[in-house]
Order: C-alpha cells, then structure tokens, then sequence
C-alpha cells in the first residue's frame, strides 16, 4: 500500500473514483462519436487512464477486455522507448502503437497514448484504443487467418510519436497512411484518437483544479489499494489448493494434420499472502498462423477471466499485485516475433478465457458458467460500384453473434456478443446493408443450438450474407471451435455441449462448397451467399432438473424442438393446435419420461452431475 494514499479521505476517493470513470468513459465516448472506423462505433474500443509510472489507474464501463488488458503494457513500452530521452514525452504529445509483443493485441487494434503534465510535471497518461477497419497486410481488413508471419497481417507500429507537443507530424501519418487500403477513414480514426486524448487531458486537469494535484494523485494510488485490498478479500474466501484444466484451438490452419493445439491451465490459490498463480507451461508450441496470443495479450485474458469470477472489485493495476503467471517460452499463448497473432482473440485468447471459467468452477461453482460460443471476424474487401459510391474500395467487418453459457440460475444469453466484449454491440443489419453492398437474406436464432442443462446456453444464430456489387468480395474468416475440431462450447456439471460453428459458400446451388472455419482471400462473386451457423453456449447442471415450464416456453420460442424437449430433457409436450401454438405439458409422462432417463443414466454408469 501507497502512502500517499492514506492521504484522501473516504468521500473525496468515492467522488474522484468515479470521476477517473466518468473520465475514460467521457475519452471513449468522443472516439466513437469521431471515428470514422464502423467497427470503432459500434464498439470494439477500450480506454484507460494510468498514473506517471504507467500503471492502469481506471477503464470504462464498457470496454472490451481484450483490450484493457493491453493498456498498461502499451503505455509502459512508451515510456521505456521516450521515458529518459530528451523531449521524449513532452505535453501535447500522442503518441500511435500496436506491436503486439510488447503489449499490443492483433495489429488492426491502435493504441493512442497521451502524457499529461500538470506546471511542467508528468501525472497521468490516457489511452484509447479502436480496431481499424484496415493495417494493411495481404488481405482486407487484416485478418489473414493463413498468415505465417506478422509481417502477411499488416502493419507494425512500434510506439510512435504522431503528435507532437500538440501538432501533428505530418510525415508520421502519411507513413502510416501508405498502408492502409482506405486511409480516408483512417485519417479519421486516428484525428478521432487524438481528440479524446485532449477530452481526457481536460477533464483531468478540472479535476486537479477543483480538488488539487496532490489530492488527485493520492486517489489515484488508493484506487489500486483499494482494488487490491477488495480482490485480496476474495480470494480469501476461497480454500487454498491448485486445479487445472485444459481446453483445445481446433487446429492449425497452416497444419491441420496436426490435429488440437492445447491450451492448459494450473492455478494455484495460496493466503499468505493472497495470491492467484495461473501456470500455462502445459500449452502448445506456437502455431504457423494467426490462432497465436503474446504474452500481453493472454495475460490480458488472465486478468479479464478473474474478473468474470469477482465482479465487484475495480479492475486495475492493483490486481496484478494479487494475479501472477507463468508462460512457457515461445508457446501458442505467448509467441514471439515473428509468429503471426491476428486470430488469437478467436485462438489462444478465447480459449485462456474458457479454462479460467472451467478451473474456477472447482472452486466457486455458483460463479462459473459454461463454455460460450467463439468470437469468430468476416471480413470482406472489394469495390463498391452501386449508384453514387463513386467506385469506392470498401472494408467490410462482421463479427458474428452466438450463444453465452449457462451460469447457476441463469440460462445463457442468446445470439449476444462475445462474453469478453460486453461494450460491444450486435452490429445492425440495415446498417450494413447501408454502408456496403451485402443483404442479408436470414438473420434468426437456431433451433437446439444451445446444449441442455438445468439452465441452458443461449441460442446460436443462423445468416445468409448475399454480395451485391458487380465485382465481388475477398472474404476472409477466423473462427474456432468448428465441425472439425474437438466440438462446441462445453457443458458444465452435466450440461451438454453447444453444437459447432458450420460455414457454407453458395449453399444450395450448384457451387455449394463447405468452408474450413479458417480461410483467407475466399472470392464469393456477385450474388454468392455466405452461409452461416454459430455455436449455442454450453448448458449448466443436469438437464433433467429444469423447470419443464421453461423447457415448454423454448418450445413455443423454437429454441427447443418437441424433440429436444423429450431426448434432453425428458419433458413430454402435447400439442394441440399448432398455429395456436397450444402446448401444455403431460405431467404424468414427463414423470415416467424423466425416471427412464434417470435409470437408463444409472444403469449405463454415467457420471450423475
């Protein structure tokens, strides 16, 4: 603990916490509103404000987790390459960065870093970051799920100053423009990063103006004590001891011979003091495509896992005080240049996730839920020739939703956003349909995608993505958790699994071509569909435990089919006037169904959730 933060008192923290908040989220805000990246307006962006030392200080409300865990490591490779250079970090500056192994995520996530000085005196840094439509790289949009180095993603900015004491470098962001396909928009993104900078160093400057610079720094070092003081209270309450888990990319583009790349997971709880080891020396080798996590970014999803289990404490640099990690060297969760790494929020990060919500169910049960379905990118290019787009080239960027797993009490969330994006929204169709020349031809959840339980997962979504323009797309995609691999979303504590991710060029018609769930610079031409099947989340408990009452009203909903109601969860439905939609259950047969199923489980030896 800090001794400067002993110095505030309890009011004045309360009040200037929220403001450090209100700030980020006030920083966010006005990229989004700025931006000229669609993928940034619809959220796929993050900021943080950090203390002199570059430590994270406080997120938004709705940042993407990947992304949050990236900050502090970002702001801290600026520091190290400006920090003790002469006008190295001067106010005014902006500073651009994405390398991915020294704290960045994939390369299409910018980072904008700012210093901010207080009469002369460096006292905070703010940071935002949005996923560009385009880095370059050899396809659009730069996600080249077949990239075997980094250098076929895009690309790579090492902390760089683009700003500089207030003016922009004008030869920095014609750099960085020479490689985008539709700098235009880029241009914008990057005034955009550069305007919620000065919101965020104004905000902090009428904070130190009404409060004081001492008494803000003092909150701004009880903000971490506080954080590590309330995660520390957690784990606390857990027994100490270790488990570990494990889970499985489906296998490398490059190698798909190979079969499963294995992500594994040990975590060690101890009291004294309190400490959360997370031990991945188990994991893969590194693989020749972009399923990769660097260091930065899978300790990231370390960080963004626990809190999924402890939801109250503040997220910052004072839980890193609690949560250590060890990687093995040159591994698929903490790969090194060159390897490539634009798939792995899809790859190695999703699957980190994934095993802290499995290890941590052993411990705090009720805290857990089950497996959810894979982030999954399309991202098309082309040029957009309908009337008054000017034949305009286009970056078309889609990330798909599915189902959430279920959690004690709580059936999963249906068609949502990935569960490490929750300030992300489900992009709108019509919008899409506006911006570029896609349809949609069908848009609606799938019936039994979820797997069963006492509370079920949520739902997959079922679409059909129809090209329009004369000339075509470049279609790339990256997913994970497909027909080919190890199987969907998993199930947890006899729930049964989501189904697996399923894609189709051209469906029902003569060129019909299933798809891996990897592929990169697919032409689909004018009037070809991309067909489209995500996974359901895993269920929770023992089926047979559910309410039949809401095993009946999925019926009606057709998340459920009559089928599933009996196979899965032993309820057996009687339908009267199907147009009516008049169902009820038979009780006495969904009784006896259940006691069947019940004994046949016994007989059969089954594990008995």
């Amino acid at each position: 603990m800090s001794e400067a933060s002993s110095e505030v008192d309890p009011v004045t923290f309360s009040i200037l916490s929220s403001a450090f908040v209100s700030l980020v989220d006030e920083m966010v805000g006005a990229l989004q509103d700025a931006c000229l990246s669609f993928v940034i307006y619809v959220g796929d962006v993050s900021g943080g404000l950090l203390n002199a030392a570059g430590e994270l200080v406080a997120q938004g409300t709705r940042d993407v987790a990947v992304h949050v865990g990236a900050l502090q490591p970002s702001t801290e490779a600026v520091i190290e390459d400006f920090g003790d250079e002469e006008g190295g970090l001067e106010e005014g500056d902006v500073f651009a960065f994405n390398d991915p192994y020294r704290g960045g995520t994939h390369l299409p996530d910018m980072t904008f870093i700012s210093p901010i000085f207080w009469d002369g005196r460096l006292v905070a840094f703010t940071a935002t970051k949005g996923h560009w439509s385009d880095v370059g790289g050899a396809t659009p949009g730069s996600m080249n799920a077949l990239a075997a180095d980094i250098h076929a993603e895009g690309l790579v900015v090492p902390p760089l100053k683009v700003v500089s004491r207030g003016v922009i470098r004008h030869d920095v962001r014609n750099l960085i423009m020479a490689n985008i396909r539709i700098p235009l928009n880029a241009t914008g993104d990057l005034i955009a990063h550069i305007e919620a900078a000065r919101v965020g160093e104004r905000r902090l400057h009428a904070l130190i103006t009404k409060y004081g610079l001492d008494t803000v720094l003092a909150s701004m070092a009880e903000a971490l004590d506080h954080s590590e003081r309330e995660l520390a209270a957690e784990i606390l309450r857990c027994p100490e001891g270790t488990w570990e888990t494990e889970d499985f990319i489906d296998y490398d583009p490059q190698a798909p011979e190979d079969g499963p790349v294995r992500v594994s997971l040990k975590m060690t709880i101890r009291h004294d003091p309190p400490k959360v080891t997370y031990d991945m020396r188990g994991s893969g080798a590194p693989v020749r495509s972009g399923m990769n996590g660097t260091h930065g970014s899978t300790f990231g999803a370390l960080v963004a896992g626990t809190k999924y289990i402890f939801p109250k404490p503040s997220m910052n640099a004072g839980w890193l005080r609690i949560i250590e990690a060890v990687f093995p060297e040159t591994s698929v969760v903490n790969a090194v240049r060159p390897y490539a790494v634009c798939g792995e929020v899809s790859g190695a990060y999703e699957k980190t996730t994934a095993c802290i919500q499995r290890v941590w169910a052993q411990v705090v049960p009720r805290r857990s839920f089950a497996g959810n379905f894979n982030l999954e990118y399309v991202v098309a290019g082309g040029v957009d020739d309908r009337p008054g787009r000017h034949e305009a080239y286009f970056v078309y960027y889609h990330w798909h939703t599915g189902g959430w797993g279920g959690m004690y009490g709580t059936d999963g969330r249906d068609c949502g956003a990935a569960i490490f994006g929750l300030g992300i929204l489900n992009q709108s169709s019509e919008v899409i349909e506006r911006m570029w020349p896609v349809t949609f031809d069908r848009l609606a959840p799938v019936t039994d995608s979820m797997g069963a339980g006492r509370w079920r997962g949520g739902a997959g979504l079922e679409s059909v993505l129809r090209v329009e323009n004369t000339g075509g797309v470049r279609l790339s995609y990256i997913a994970d958790r497909g027909e080919d691999g190890p199987g969907g979303p998993r199930g947890l504590f006899g729930g049964s699994d989501g189904i697996p991710i399923r894609v189709v060029k051209d469906l029902g018609t003569d060129t019909e071509q299933e798809l891996p769930i990897y592929f990169a610079d697919e032409s689909i031409g004018r009037h070809g569909t991309f067909y489209h099947v995500s996974s359901g989340g895993g269920g929770y408990g023992d089926p047979l435990q559910r309410d039949p009452d809401a095993v009946l009203e999925d019926v009606l909903d057709r998340y459920v089919s009559l089928e599933a109601a009996r196979r899965d969860y032993g309820v057996m439905i009687e339908v009267g006037d199907a147009d009516l939609l008049d169902h009820r259950i038979d009780v006495e047969g969904t009784r006896a169904l259940r006691a069947q199923l019940r004994a046949a489980r016994s007989d059969e030896g089954e594990h008995k959730p």
